[in-house]
């Protein structure tokens, strides 16, 4: 559905030129829900607004659903734009309009007639949940409410590809989730191909198949959400696995000499890690039986990701040397990293 090939984009100030974006390619498969993660700064707006050319890339070229769009004139591109539906971070709805009004702003021009467009309004606040909010203003609405006033305006053209620019970011965790869920029942109902923008984990987590992480303009890697997140390949995406786990806490514990993790003989504090999507099987609780060891969670954080456990547990084992040995082997050859964080030689 979207093709970015060799995308860059570069701003010039009296003082410098700014490289915002930077030889991205990305294919964006039709129907998927596809994230672009970064921290402040790594040009992931910027490479949202090439998508619909809101701005021009400095290089290469952008193709929608087989059309090359970094083609065509300004009054061909405005046909085009009414297929990308796009909405933000502050909602931007005209605040001086109801409800009703904002949603059918974009109907404006296509010939329909009051009942038709009467029609429309109706049956896309009522997708959104919002049937009942028809005369409200927007600043009598809650954020989220906003938010899906937005969305079904975005949606009043019925676009083939949805644009979400930080679209949860100025909302609570609790109404962040609700947005989450409708963005991936459209994606359902609607075959909507969805692009995500975000510098929150969780948000990727939620309801991406697939991500990309930006660092500095540049894509530095990209693939389905649990093999990304599950081993990382640059420091910048285990940073954001460290925003949403208690796992390295454990670091910080043992710097501060907690009496949590003082070991007495024959005790090991360990870190596993889940690698692959058939890790499911019970395997704390098989090896504690199978190799006469015992293990006290200390941290855990696993969540269940396209099917499959994300995540880790951080533990203090105790046995004997050759059976946890015997059980850190048998962890391994089910696809579980281990890794010994403190074995008491360093007290």
């Amino acid at each position: 559905m979207i093709r970015l090939q060799n995308i860059s984009k570069s701003f010039t100030t009296e003082e410098s030129v700014i490289h915002a974006v930077k030889g991205v390619n990305l294919e964006i498969n039709k129907g998927e829900v596809f994230g672009i993660i970064g921290f402040s700064g790594a040009g992931k707006s910027t490479l949202v607004r090439c998508i619909n050319l809101l701005e021009r890339p400095t290089e290469g070229s952008v193709t929608i659903d087989g059309m090359e769009i970094t083609t065509l004139s300004e009054k061909e591109l405005r046909t085009v734009r009414k297929k990308i539906g796009m909405i933000f971070q502050h909602f931007n709805l005209m605040k001086s309009r109801t409800v009703y009004q904002n949603v059918a702003y974009p109907l404006k021009g296509r010939g329909l007639t009051k009942t038709q467009i009467q029609n429309k309004v109706k049956s896309l606040l009522k997708l959104v949940n919002l049937s009942d909010k028809e005369t409200a203003y927007p600043s009598q609405l809650s954020g989220g409410q906003k938010q899906r006033v937005a969305i079904a305006r975005a949606l009043a053209n019925e676009p083939k590809v949805l644009l979400c620019d930080e679209a949860t970011s100025a909302l609570d965790p609790q109404t962040t989730l609700s947005i989450l869920k409708l963005l991936k029942e459209l994606n359902e109902k609607l075959g909507l191909t969805i692009v995500i923008i975000t510098h929150e984990m969780s948000v990727i987590k939620e309801v991406c198949n697939r991500v990309a992480v930006m660092d500095k303009g540049s894509v530095i890697e990209q693939g389905d959400v649990f093999s990304v997140f599950s081993s990382p390949k640059e420091a910048v995406t285990q940073e954001f696995i460290d925003t949403t786990s208690t796992l390295s806490k454990i670091y910080d514990l043992i710097k501060a000499n907690s009496v949590i993790v003082k070991l007495k003989p024959g005790e090991k504090i360990i870190k596993l890690k889940y690698l692959e999507k058939s890790t499911s099987e019970p395997l704390v609780s098989f090896i504690s039986r199978q190799f006469n060891i015992d293990l006290n969670i200390i941290f855990g954080n696993i969540e269940i990701i396209q099917e499959a456990p994300l995540g880790g547990l951080v533990a203090l084992v105790s046995g004997k040397e050759d059976d946890i040995k015997a059980a850190i082997q048998y962890l391994l050859n089910k696809n579980v990293e281990v890794e010994v964080i403190n074995d008491g030689i360093y007290q």
